[in-house]
């Protein structure tokens, strides 16, 4: 690292060649910060898109146990299928275990520009994932709400004959 005087400020420049002001931290804002932290280092971006993804299996997680739980849920998955009857706790166990050994790589291999797109494109796709959950909660809320007289819907709604007291 090599510093040069400039003017009052301090420039410390490092190895490739970029030069960064000794500003006091306090002129940037929490935002500016961020922005700056996220765009220094391509490792950061990894931990944060891995973040995300860790945050969408979560409530991925959540849904399923409550999905299976008011049995809103057919399991597609076969492993988790037969894992579920054995309680909350080993679907916690399987689903944690396969979102740690499946971000391993991605933490492990952080620097490298394929991590990045990798967890991009991960979390891309959990991102789809969780607009369904939503899809699907919106359907069984309309679904849960419907007067069961209604027999078909042609247009508007048609009504059943009324119930005979």
């Amino acid at each position: 690292m090599i510093a040069t005087r400039v003017g009052q400020n301090t420039v410390a420049e490092d190895d490739v060649g970029a030069s960064r002001s000794a500003a006091p931290a306090g002129r940037l804002s929490l935002a500016d910060r961020a922005v700056e932290w996220l765009a220094r280092s391509r490792s950061h971006r990894v931990l944060c898109l891995l973040f995300g993804l860790w945050t969408i299996n979560a409530f991925d997680l959540v849904l399923t146990v409550l999905s299976n739980d008011f049995g809103l849920l057919h399991e597609s998955n076969p492993i988790a299928a037969r894992i579920l009857p054995h309680g909350t706790e080993a679907i916690i166990l399987y689903k944690c275990t396969l979102v740690a050994i499946g971000s391993y790589p991605l933490v492990r291999y952080r620097n490298y520009p394929v991590a990045e797109l990798a967890a991009a494109s991960l979390l891309i796709v959990y991102s789809m994932v969780a607009v369904q959950w939503k899809m699907c909660y919106d359907f069984y809320s309309i679904t849960a709400t419907i007067d069961p007289r209604v027999t078909e819907v042609v247009g508007a709604a048609a009504w059943a004959q009324p119930p005979l007291y």
